[in-house]
């Protein structure tokens, strides 16, 4: 049996046009996992209201990042692939984007055509959630049970000790860290129904401020929770007394999405005059327009406004040489069991 290895991730318009965004936004947003309301309502949204009117809004925001490479997710995403096999040549990998291009099924499709019979499926999110991991591994499922192949899946990865070491090494590199008043970590956001849809009781997640502080046997699979094991394990491991926060970015719509959002955290840490913040985004493996433009430009000019100073981003794990390694020999300790195990 030959193993092969799908990295998969959200994707990137094809270019930074408002051709190219709006085909990349309406496959997106039209995935019931991302948009989790009545597909009556779904259709409403994506094809009347964002798909319209967001990619003439976002259009600069996408270009203020793209590099003569292309899409900087994707560049970075292909950098690591091979460096992965550069690291270990016996590793099978390809890249599959759930929207966009490689698309998943083109990644299958090349893993297939190279002998393998066996996928182990890995979404690149540390932490787990339906809209990410959750929509990337339906999808693949979806191709792999069509063509009758053998399937692994890796769910999550936060609580791996490598992940951990190598975040926590990049911080202690990082100017935006050593110069820093404060650490800031920013995570994507979600709706806060969609983490209350996977505690099967309902009466536990976002029921009382500590349900994130510890695992129960309700939020194993809570965004949230991940992401806050994340943080402690991170700070127990970096020993240091500098402050830190919480936060969460990229709100869209007008549901309710979990708490603090970072610009509630950024006016808070004015409040208390911590004016120099370095921010790590622990749930991007690498740069993109999140951390590329959310954070460094259209946060940090949030930031001035009211009255802060320098915001400056921790690079993401990218493809830093601790990062390849403990990476490959993740990848390469994945035996192939029973068909749709997870790990």
């Amino acid at each position: 049996m030959k193993t092969g290895f799908l990295l998969m991730n959200i994707g990137t318009p094809s270019e930074p046009t408002i051709k190219g965004i709006r085909s990349y936004l309406t496959e997106f947003l039209s995935d019931p996992d991302v948009i989790d309301t009545n597909p009556i309502l779904r259709w409403i949204i994506v094809n009347l209201f964002v798909s319209p009117f967001r990619p003439k809004r976002v259009l600069p925001q996408y270009q203020s990042i793209w590099t003569d490479e292309g899409s900087p997710l994707l560049v970075y995403s292909n950098k690591f692939k091979e460096a992965l096999v550069q690291h270990d040549n016996q590793l099978n990998v390809e890249i599959g984007m759930r929207y966009g291009e490689p698309s998943i099924e083109k990644g299958i499709i090349q893993l297939l055509a190279s002998g393998v019979n066996e996928v182990v499926l890995c979404p690149m999110f540390p932490q787990y959630a339906q809209a990410t991991t959750g929509s990337c591994i339906s999808k693949a499922i979806e191709i792999l049970e069509e063509k009758k192949v053998s399937y692994k899946t890796i769910t999550e990865f936060f609580r791996e000790q490598f992940y951990i070491d190598c975040l926590v090494e990049t911080i202690q590199d990082s100017p935006a860290y050593l110069d820093s008043d404060m650490l800031l970590f920013s995570f994507h956001g979600l709706p806060e129904r969609q983490i209350k849809k996977l505690d099967a009781s309902g009466s536990y997640c976002l029921k009382n401020q500590d349900c994130c502080n510890s695992e129960s046997s309700f939020n194993q699979f809570c965004y949230r929770f991940h992401c806050v094991s994340t943080v402690n394990s991170i700070m127990e491991k970096l020993n240091t007394k500098k402050p830190f926060k919480i936060c969460f970015q990229s709100r869209f719509g007008m549901d309710k999405w979990i708490q603090p959002d970072i610009l509630d955290v950024l006016q808070q840490s004015v409040n208390e005059s911590l004016n120099n913040i370095g921010v790590i985004c622990p749930s991007f493996v690498a740069d993109c327009l999140e951390t590329l433009e959310e954070i460094s430009i259209r946060d940090q000019e949030y930031f001035t406004e009211i009255g802060g100073g320098q915001l400056s981003l921790v690079p993401s794990l990218n493809i830093s040489p601790k990062w390849v390694s403990g990476f490959a020999k993740f990848l390469a300790s994945q035996t192939y069991s029973n068909k749709g195990q997870s790990t």
